[in-house]
């Protein structure tokens, strides 16, 4: 963090005017400026230092004046209450269905249902982890959790099958 700007500085010097008068000049700003940086000062916290102090003692302000009021403020500052998002409960199965096919309709994707006589079925799927015989649907096993193994079907038919039932079908 950088300490304040000279206008910020001025700033906090024309709080302090008001109530003692000074007249501060270029070197006065200067000092200022470099006590801000070594105290990590913010406009509002020196200001509002500049008017604690002098609502509380009758001494000259100094920066470091300045400085020990901002630190024991940060000290006593209450902590920000911990965040806490609102938690919804899950989803319903239908509604994730609903959801998902709005995304696809919106995307233009289209899926259309299998069926006994499609093409792709003439043919093992070529896909690395489906390799699905002839007449069974595409799919993958799992590989993790209770279910580890079983067979799951997909709807459609991978890639690579489709592209091959084409190959096929224009020869």
């Amino acid at each position: 963090m950088t300490g304040l700007t000279d206008e910020e500085i001025r700033a906090v010097l024309a709080a302090a005017m008001g109530y003692d008068n000074r007249r501060p000049g270029d070197l006065n700003v200067a000092a200022w400026q470099e006590a801000s940086e070594i105290g990590r000062w913010t406009l509002g916290e020196a200001v509002e230092a500049v008017h604690q102090h002098y609502a509380t003692r009758t001494d000259f302000l100094m920066p470091g004046h300045v400085t020990q009021h901002i630190r024991a403020a940060r000290r006593t500052a209450p902590m920000p209450a911990e965040r806490q998002l609102p938690t919804a409960p899950p989803a319903e199965p239908e509604r994730v269905r609903d959801f998902m096919a709005q995304i696809r309709r919106s995307l233009g994707w289209t899926q259309r249902a299998t069926t006994a006589s499609d093409p792709e079925l003439d043919h093992v799927c070529p896909h690395e982890r489906c390799r699905a015989g002839k007449h069974r649907p595409c799919g993958y096993r799992l590989t993790r959790g209770t279910h580890q193994g079983e067979w799951r079907a997909i709807k459609g038919y991978h890639h690579s099958r489709t592209q091959a039932a084409r190959q096929e079908t224009n020869r």
